[in-house]
């Protein structure tokens, strides 16, 4: 009964392969979000994405890249979290996340929670539309103020969790080989949010912000951000992909 039991386990080396596609996925996924983003900005030249925001181009051509994209994050995201929660799960204990090896603290929980909180952000923004470019003086539609929240949340959320998540995971020999990189994608991800923040109150109180011709730079620092925020997610996959598999408990005798 006993090598009846290993024999449907899978094997040692088949957990590898799946982390490694799963990784490979989350890695293709945000690189497809990325290039639908600037797909739909070379489609729309007359905004410019200086100014405007990704979201504002669902309403140009190819508008349909743009809750892609956003979809592209939010599932993207969800592979990678399943990805962690695998990666800290002890096999033979009855699929008790081991949670000291995966988020060795409550601050890791907590970020591994708010990840999710951008996952489903990315999902809002995904679903309920943006208004057209140019009416920040207007009340936003329903659909509008639904994005606009679900978007500010998921921007809020993403640093936050990068940086809980980047602490805990520090303390753990297992992600030692990208540590250094994942610091300095946290780095990034924090100074381009700050940055945002600041283009972004401009423009709701009236852009004053000005470059050149261009009013506001609320468009380039967001794509900017999200770049960064990608670089981050693409650093925890490319960890998890190299990630050894966790050993198992009572295979043997």
């Amino acid at each position: 009964m006993h090598a009846a039991d290993l024999s449907a386990r899978p094997s040692g080396n088949d957990r590898p392969s799946r982390s490694r596609f799963t990784a490979d996925a989350v890695l293709v996924g945000l690189a497809l979000a990325l290039s639908a983003i600037a797909t739909a900005d070379t489609l729309n030249p007359r905004w410019s994405w200086i100014e405007h925001m990704a979201s504002h181009f669902v309403h140009g051509r190819a508008g349909w890249l743009i809750p892609c994209a956003a979809v592209g994050f939010a599932l993207s995201t969800a592979l990678l979290i399943l990805l962690v929660v695998r990666s800290g799960r002890a096999p033979g204990t009855s699929g008790v996340p081991a949670v000291a090896s995966a988020t060795p603290a409550r601050g890791g929980r907590l970020g591994l929670g708010l990840l999710g909180v951008w996952a489903a952000g990315m999902l809002i923004v995904g679903i309920f539309p943006a208004d057209p470019p140019g009416q920040w003086d207007r009340p936003p539609s329903t659909a509008g103020l639904v994005h606009g929240l679900g978007g500010l949340t998921a921007f809020v959320a993403l640093p936050v969790a990068a940086a809980l998540l980047t602490r805990a995971w520090r303390r753990d020999v297992r992600w030692r080989p990208v540590a250094q990189a994942l610091t300095v994608a946290l780095v990034v991800a924090l100074a381009t949010f700050a940055v945002f923040v600041v283009t972004w109150v401009d423009v709701i109180g009236g852009p004053s912000l000005s470059v050149g011709a261009q009013h506001t730079v609320v468009g380039l620092t967001e794509r900017v951000m999200m770049w960064a925020y990608c670089g981050w997610l693409a650093v925890v996959a490319v960890g998890l992909r190299r990630m050894p598999a966790a050993p198992r408990i009572g295979s043997g005798g």
